[in-house]
């Protein structure tokens, strides 16, 4: 079985249509009804198949230079030469070869066996299983799974790879990073989303990496042995690899066990001709340091510290909202966006392309807590191409922004303690449903306004009137926010003394809020 030359892929055309499809055959019936979007039974194996298809179609179809970029953008590779080029890789994408085989340990023979279900990343482990712990994630419900689909389940738990304990390496990101792709505005083919996150080779030589190294072993780990990493000083770094390996890392060793019965795939409910029901692991695979800057990621550092490695911004509590906008779409003093993400600026080409259809940032990863899974977030956000002096205009006028939603959001959960404890700084309990609601309710209203402020960045008037009009939308939604949950549930029977008096300290939080915002009007004035 191969997973470029195999019709697997499910996808979805532009009529409507549904179809399993080769990934060499993504291009096919282009002109008249062509792929739109992917299917996948679970929403991190979907984002985890767009990093592999942009990483096949970096390798295999890599543009010479931006001018061409925008050109395949508008017109793309015939079906024929696409599926030439695609086909050059094939067998590196093996997946049942006792050979080497996509994601698996090049050498790996007797190892211990563990249950296909435990790929899928939010799944217990052993001690949760043997202790009975795993109150809302069951064992027994992912037992069999279809072989393809099992290549692309140890694909996700490779590149999103958590901490697994002693010797289980993390991912060449760290563990759970947040994943950046960019992707056209409104309705797109499934080559213009994947074709906006591909680089051209007169921007390859800035990734990390060594681009002198090009034999595929140097891209795709599993093509040779790996570099065991039981001992101190066997780190692997990225001047070991080509750049396009930072879209096939592979810290975990791991073969699969097929099988040649047929049966229920558990994860699509579809009848497979090959079955996998387990899997053997060792531990002390690929153990990734120094500088890994995968294009696909942001990356936060500290500039008192210009000598730390930057590193991976991964999710947190409380989802992914528009607070994280800044320094996903524009690069701040401690955040540096993916290298996509960059190139909408520096790109007149992509520029062009961005101005012309718009552009969404999708962001999502699994927010980890070590070895568990606590949530998958995922979220779309404005991306604009701005020069460098409209850039600081906006990072400056949104931060501003952003920073008295951060002031009141506190404000407001310490109200609320303040209504139902009688001591709410001591006062422990998960807060986080409060500040996502308030997070999520003021995200619409903040999209609209930055899309005004960037159409009107040399308008003081219009500028001053957004400051006012944001002022309005946080003082609503915390007030409303507040009187919705201030009387739900009280430690001590309801005591509305209480309760007033948190409303005037919200009150007060709102005050400053609103005092700080103006601040912000004078500066801009």
């Amino acid at each position: 079985m191969n997973l470029i030359k195999d019709p697997w892929l499910p996808i979805v055309r532009k009529n409507g249509t549904k179809e399993k499809i080769a990934i060499h055959k993504l291009l096919d019936n282009y002109s008249d009804n062509p792929a739109m979007e992917l299917e996948a039974p679970r929403p991190d194996f979907k984002n985890a198949l767009y990093q592999l298809l942009i990483g096949i179609v970096q390798v295999s179809a890599i543009p010479e230079k931006e001018r061409n970029w925008k050109k395949l953008f508008i017109e793309p590779y015939d079906s024929e030469d696409f599926s030439e080029r695609v086909l050059k890789y094939k067998d590196c994408f093996e997946i049942d070869s006792n050979g080497p085989a996509f994601m698996q340990d090049f050498n790996l023979k007797e190892a211990e066996e563990k249950p296909i279900s435990t790929l899928l990343i939010e799944a217990p482990g052993a001690n949760t299983r043997k202790n009975n712990q795993a109150h809302f994630i069951k064992g027994g419900m992912v037992e069999s799974v279809d072989a393809y689909w099992a290549s692309i389940a140890l694909y996700t738990l490779q590149t999103f790879a958590p901490s697994g304990g002693a010797g289980h390496r993390v991912g060449l990101r760290g563990g759970g990073p947040l994943t950046t792709i960019i992707l056209p505005h409104g309705e797109a083919s499934l080559w213009e989303k994947l074709w906006c996150n591909i680089i051209s080779e007169e921007i390859i030589s800035t990734l990390s990496g060594d681009i002198s190294l090009a034999d595929n072993f140097d891209i795709f780990p599993w093509m040779k042995p790996t570099k065991l990493s039981s001992t101190k000083g066997s780190e692997l770094f990225s001047g070991e690899v080509h750049p396009f390996y930072h879209f096939f890392g592979m810290p975990r060793r791991i073969r699969l066990n097929f099988s040649c019965d047929s049966g229920l795939c558990d994860l699509t409910g579809d009848v497979s001709n090959s079955i996998v029901n387990s899997f053997i692991t060792k531990i002390h695979g690929n153990n990734y340091d120094g500088v890994w800057m995968h294009p696909l990621n942001a990356y936060g550092h500290d500039p008192k510290k210009p000598e730390d490695f930057p590193l991976s911004i991964k999710p947190q509590d409380g989802g992914i909202s528009y607070r994280h906008w800044l320094g996903f779409a524009v690069e701040t003093e401690r955040v540096i966006p993916a290298k996509v993400i960059k190139l909408l600026s520096s790109s007149n080409y992509r520029k062009d392309v961005a101005k012309e259809r718009g552009i969404i940032l999708w962001a999502a990863g699994f927010n980890m807590d070590n070895m568990k899974a606590k949530g998958w977030y995922e979220s779309t956000m404005p991306i604009y191409p701005l020069d460098s002096k409209d850039t600081e205009v906006v990072t400056a006028f949104t931060g501003g922004l952003i920073a008295q939603a951060h002031e009141l959001s506190s404000s407001l959960r310490y109200a609320v303690k303040s209504a139902w404890f009688g001591s709410p700084k001591d006062a422990k309990g998960d807060m986080s449903f409060l500040d996502s609601a308030f997070w999520q309710n003021t995200e619409p209203p903040f999209y609209s306004l930055l899309e005004r402020l960037v159409k009107n960045l040399g308008n003081d008037e219009i500028k001053n009137n957004l400051i006012e009009e944001w002022g309005k939308t946080l003082t609503k939604e915390a007030e409303t926010l507040f009187d919705s949950n201030a009387l739900a549930q009280q430690e001590d029977g309801l005591n509305m003394k209480r309760v007033v008096k948190a409303r005037k300290g919200l009150k007060s939080g709102i005050g400053k809020m609103i005092n700080n915002l103006k601040t912000l009007k004078e500066v801009e004035e």
